[in-house]
């Protein structure tokens, strides 16, 4: 490895072990024996369906226009299910991801999530995207939560202009991503994350994505978004580069 790869993995690494520090916390500060207990899942989900339309503030070659987003999403709490397309000109993108995290002491959560992804530029190339992440989620009181993980990417490609020499390219990279969330008033949410790879992109190179976001409940079931994105290239290997801005709205509702 070097010595780039080598300074980027010990800060993933620091990174995870201060949320853990973080996260133990309401641990030590539980001291009846009924609290501490392990829900593996709840049985009453909440399902929504989410539109967003995204609007390149900073367009990149990926995405040069603006693009319509449809999610429909289940949540057990402990088991969290969502798929999603984009669809814009020339392309289409369609992401399916589950996160299974028993809950621990009513407050922690660990366990494992697991996301594919399927990209068709046409006329281009077409994208297959496999990607396993240890997680673990915590809540710190009633305002502040966050959510980490860090896993491995596996990207399967097909060239249109190659196919009939080299049919598929696979390659191997790394994902990390940090969410953290402030819930205000019941009714708003501030967070903001950093994630090598978005829903809806997976590029290989380390270019990081920072998003800062605001929700709002308008009505019981409605709730109302907008956030924004920045996409860097090659942050940690050579200059810092901006190479995309994207600001997004968002419509969700409760089924």
């Amino acid at each position: 490895m070097n010595r780039p790869g080598i300074r980027l993995f010990c800060l993933f690494f620091i990174t995870s072990i201060f949320s853990i520090s973080l996260s133990a916390k309401p641990f030590y500060e539980r001291n009846t024996d009924e609290e501490e207990s392990v829900k593996w899942f709840t049985m009453d989900p909440v399902i929504s369906a989410e539109w967003a339309l995204s609007l390149p503030a900073r367009r990149d070659l990926k995405t040069p226009m603006p693009a319509e987003e449809f999610t429909v999403a289940a949540d057990f709490r402990e088991l969290r299910l969502d798929t999603g397309i984009r669809y814009q000109a020339d392309q289409f993108d369609l992401t399916s991801r589950a996160i299974y995290m028993p809950t621990f002491f009513n407050s922690f959560q660990a366990g494992f999530g697991f996301n594919w992804h399927f990209n068709r530029y046409i006329h281009k190339f077409t994208e297959n995207d496999l990607m396993v992440t240890p997680r673990f989620r915590c809540h710190i009181g009633p305002v502040f939560s966050f959510e980490n993980a860090a896993g491995f990417l596996f990207k399967f490609t097909s060239i249109d202009a190659l196919r009939n020499y080299r049919p598929l390219l696979f390659n191997l990279s790394y994902h990390y991503e940090l969410l953290c969330n402030w819930h205000f008033l019941q009714t708003s949410d501030i967070w903001f994350s950093i994630t090598l790879q978005d829903y809806f992109d997976y590029p290989m190179a380390i270019s990081p994505f920072l998003k800062l976001g605001y929700t709002l409940e308008a009505t019981p079931g409605i709730i109302l978004g907008i956030d924004c994105t920045f996409k860097f290239i090659d942050m940690f290997y050579s200059a810092v580069y901006l190479n995309e801005g994207i600001l997004r709205f968002s419509f969700k509702v409760a089924i």
